[in-house]
């Protein structure tokens, strides 16, 4: 029983969870930096009126600290420290969700849960039909996927599969419970719509579990499946088979999951190089100089290795033992007992192969799954309540640099961006990008290296500010720079070797015949450097499609012939 003095967060956190899962998923810092203010100002409130504070204090508290924590700690030797603090400020709400979490009661948690088929059937509902608005199709879908709210599908997909695995499980009477049986179906063309193959896969298993587990439930499944079934025939008899052939075209599967591969590949060769983690965006940026094949993202799609590589490997192995530890408990029965393996079985095996916990709201419905235990009462005096409310007013402050900053990056307004918060390294790039003379371009380009030392096209970009000042010497240097941190960017190859070719003209007419001979030599190297490419690809590098560029075109050819001829 609650008394009046203790605040009941139930609804808070419902609220707070449908927002999240609105505005992207909580993709975004700009989500995340509203969300640390609102859910620190719950705590000071709960401390205020409580004077207490309920924490389950075991591995989970362990694991989701270190989470937020050492997104801060980490940007003492991060990559890139200003992008490394906006990761902070992103995973903050993290632990805050989780000790607010610890303040509501089995039986609020349990309702919690009982909230999700409708959340999620609303939102494929929604989503759907915003599809149809030429507008709004982008908003809630990619190449014709559905990706809901999250605007990604799969993620999207795995939390319609929890919305299925909870709603199924709700089943006992079909005249009482035929709302869940509608969200089983919902969630059912949900993922079908979200054209997620892992997902799809992960529906079978575990509806092949559900079958095997409960014989009353099994009319249920067999009515879901077969309404379900029926339907995809017609839609497949009347046309609409496109994410029919995405969910059964073996060349697209093949390339996709060689490409995972290759991504976690070059991930464990970057983890050996940065064992305690490299800080958020620093993947992406080393990514480019360490690869082994041609392609750029910013998420390994593994969140384990993710983990590893944002903050090292002991914050990483106690997130996942967190899971494993709910997964094996045997300390709950029945219906609740097989809701909960499923849940985190499907979250833990799909999360091997995305970047689920990128999206905020889905560590709170993790959070509603773990077995939280041994919950113990820490009382605070006042001068404590004062405390966490001076950590309110800095969250707040930074909240209001770095998600404003990340907000203005995302609507393009990037001089704007970099006012609010001057680490937002992203928003440099996007800048240098859009830079037209030569000058702001090497003053952007030299601001970016001061903070990251591997970004390549600060070093091209500096190259073309050298050429633009006459200086070879400076230019060849930051270009060779540019392709060593980047050498699968083809085109800065070409630019090279045009750019070389018309020094040597320059060079001949000035009659500075030494210089000329340089800018040869250099030219000459060039089918070396992409040889050394073809040779550091490897076999994984081969089997996505994208593929390298190692040889050069007709064109270089006779630009090089025509430079040994001069």
């Amino acid at each position: 029983m609650r008394t009046k003095k203790i605040p009941d967060f139930k609804y808070f956190l419902l609220i707070v969870m449908i927002g999240c899962g609105c505005i992207g998923g909580g993709y975004f810092c700009y989500v995340s930096a509203v969300l640390s203010v609102l859910l620190l100002g719950a705590l000071v409130y709960q401390l205020w009126c409580a004077k207490r504070l309920l924490i389950s204090c075991d591995i989970n508290l362990l694991a989701f600290s270190l989470i937020s924590v050492s997104y801060f700690l980490v940007s003492l030797w991060a990559v890139d420290s200003g992008m490394s603090l906006m990761g902070g400020m992103k995973f903050l709400p993290v632990i805050l969700l989780f000790l607010l979490m610890c303040q509501i009661t089995e039986a609020e948690r349990q309702e919690l849960i009982g909230w999700l088929p409708l959340a999620g059937s609303v939102m494929t509902v929604l989503s759907f039909l915003m599809m149809q608005i030429p507008a709004c199709k982008t908003l809630v879908s990619t190449a014709g996927r559905l990706g809901g709210f999250f605007q990604y599908p799969n993620t999207y997909a795995l939390f319609m599969l929890i919305c299925f695995i909870v709603a199924v499980l709700r089943l006992e009477n079909l005249k009482k419970d035929w709302r869940q049986a509608v969200h089983c179906l919902i969630a059912l063309f949900g993922i079908y719509l979200s054209g997620s193959r892992t997902v799809f896969a992960l529906m079978l298993l575990c509806i092949l579990l559900l079958l095997a587990w409960k014989k009353e439930n099994r009319k249920y499944l067999f009515l879901c499946v077969g309404i379900f079934t029926a339907v995809l025939a017609v839609i497949f008899a009347v046309g609409g088979s496109g994410l029919m052939e995405r969910l059964t075209t073996l060349s697209d599967q093949a390339s996709t999951f060689w490409g995972r591969l290759l991504y976690a590949r070059d991930a464990v060769v970057m983890i050996a190089k940065y064992p305690f983690g490299m800080g958020y965006y620093g993947y992406y940026f080393v990514q480019q100089e360490m690869q082994t094949g041609v392609y750029s993202v910013v998420s390994v799609h593994n969140e384990f290795l993710q983990l590893i590589l944002d903050v090292g490997i002991f914050p990483a192995i106690c997130f996942y033992g967190a899971i494993l530890k709910s997964l094996f408990d045997r300390r709950k029965q029945g219906t609740e007992k097989l809701r909960d393996k499923l849940v985190l079985l499907v979250v833990l095996l799909h999360s091997l192969f995305d970047y689920d916990f990128q999206f905020l709201v889905m560590y709170g419905v993790l959070m509603l799954f773990l077995s939280l235990k041994d919950k113990k009462e820490i009382k605070l005096s006042m001068a404590s309540t004062v405390a966490v409310g001076i950590g309110l007013l800095a969250v707040s402050a930074g909240a209001i640099a770095v998600g404003g900053s990340d907000y203005l990056y995302m609507q393009n307004r990037l001089e704007s961006s970099i006012q609010f918060y001057e680490g937002n390294t992203m928003a440099k790039i996007g800048l240098l990008l859009q830079a037209e003379d030569s000058e702001n371009m090497g003053k952007t380009a030299d601001s970016i290296l001061e903070a990251n030392e591997h970004v390549p096209v600060a070093y091209s970009a500096k190259a073309r500010a050298a050429f633009a000042d006459g200086d070879v010497d400076a230019f060849i240097d930051n270009k060779l720079t540019a392709i060593r941190l980047g050498p699968y960017h083809r085109e800065e190859y070409t630019d090279y070797m045009e750019t070389l070719a018309w020094c040597e003209q320059e060079f001949l007419k000035t009659g500075d015949t030494k210089s000329a001979a340089y800018c040869l030599e250099r030219a000459e190297e060039i089918p070396e450097m992409l040889e050394e490419v073809k040779e550091r690809t490897s076999t994984l590098g081969w089997k996505i499609k994208d593929q390298p560029e190692t040889e050069i075109s007709q064109e270089e050819q006779e630009l090089l012939e025509e430079m040994r001829a001069m």
